[in-house]
């Protein structure tokens, strides 16, 4: 979801995004895993290709990092910051489609050494591809 206005060919916009997340790993027997990823970001594009409008994007990651290990488990939702680039062309009137590169960094929760014999933290950090279809009211 979000908002764009233009003013000659700049795109100045702020757009807003909560999606699931199947991210998961392991290391050492801990097994991490991120739930669920949000964005709020703002978006600078240059409207003079015609129907392709080239973008960067930047602001806050939401996201929750959870940590397993036998007998314990730790999770926490963290805010941490996205930055990317995109592409999004205009078809068919209000519809466009855009693929866009992120890298989110949602920080890290700690397992301490009471539940993981050994204080541990959990990083999350991501490097995203996406497409969308937008439709612009």
């Amino acid at each position: 979801m979000g908002y764009n206005f233009q003013t000659g060919v700049w795109v100045w916009g702020i757009e807003g995004d909560l999606d699931w997340s199947g991210m998961k790993g392991s290391s050492i027997g801990l097994e991490t895993k991120n739930d669920w990823l949000g964005t709020a970001r703002l978006r600078l594009g240059y409207a003079g290709w015609n129907n392709l409008l080239p973008y960067l994007t930047g602001g806050a990651a939401f996201g929750n990092i959870k940590g397993t290990a036998p007998g314990v488990s730790v999770t926490k939702t963290n805010v941490g910051y996205a930055v990317g680039a995109g592409l999004e062309y205009a078809f068919l009137g209000n519809w466009s489609a855009k693929v866009e590169y992120l890298y989110a960094d949602i920080g890290k929760a700690t397992c301490g050494a009471a539940d993981c014999g050994v204080d541990t933290d959990i990083k999350f950090k991501a490097n995203l591809v996406r497409a969308g279809l937008n439709y612009r009211f």
